[in-house]
């Protein structure tokens, strides 16, 4: 009766669990992003086929939030903004997962109006499950205005968020993976950083 009772208690916990977005954040970042309050930066799609696209206008002013909370002054059709933040963002493939586990059966018995448990595993069946986790990311540079346009742009922060799961696409995850991007801004230089960020559990 008791081991019924763990399973049981043990079933229950397991659906109440709240479920979460879990990134590998890495992040570069160099002395110039400390001096960064009251500049003015630019946010532009990359690549920047993408600026005009309504997934990009719809994560456009989510990006601006994060980027004033953390001191910069968000402008627009800026000609010349201290700072210029290029955003992209994606899936980078798949991965196929199968798992076979076994379901016993356990005898129970009714005596005195209760049930009784009175024996081991009665028979085994087996469940297999499959799935697929997708790898999706977040990656941000912020680079110096005055040198956008050369081939190799003076960046003063590099950060990417990556995570594995079952939505398929960035948008169902892509405030949460924000979140863990901008979790203690800049973050540790040169080191990537697990984080965790509570999720809906929607991919919609």
């Amino acid at each position: 009766m008791r081991v019924y009772i763990l399973f049981v208690v043990g079933l229950v916990l397991a659906g109440c669990a709240t479920p979460t977005i879990d990134a590998n954040v890495t992040a570069f970042h160099t002395p110039e992003l400390s001096q960064i309050r009251g500049k003015s930066v630019a946010i532009h799609a990359d690549p920047p086929s993408r600026e005009t696209s309504l997934e990009f206008l719809n994560y456009r002013p989510r990006i601006a939030a994060k980027l004033q909370h953390v001191g910069f002054v968000v402008v627009e059709d800026a000609a010349d903004p201290d700072y210029i933040a290029r955003v992209s963002y994606g899936v980078e493939g798949s991965e196929s997962y199968s798992s076979v586990t076994p379901s016993p059966t356990f005898g129970f018995g009714y005596f005195g109006g209760g049930p009784v448990y009175y024996g081991g595993a009665i028979n085994r069946s087996y469940n297999t499950r499959t799935w697929v986790d997708y790898n999706r990311y977040i990656a941000l540079d912020i680079i110096e205005g005055e040198t956008a346009n050369r081939d190799s742009p003076t960046r003063i922060y590099e950060g990417r968020a990556q995570s594995s799961g079952r939505c398929p696409t960035v948008a169902g995850v892509f405030d949460e993976m924000l979140d863990a991007l901008f979790r203690d801004f800049p973050g540790a230089n040169g080191k990537t950083v697990f984080v965790s960020v509570p999720w809906d559990g929607s991919c919609e």
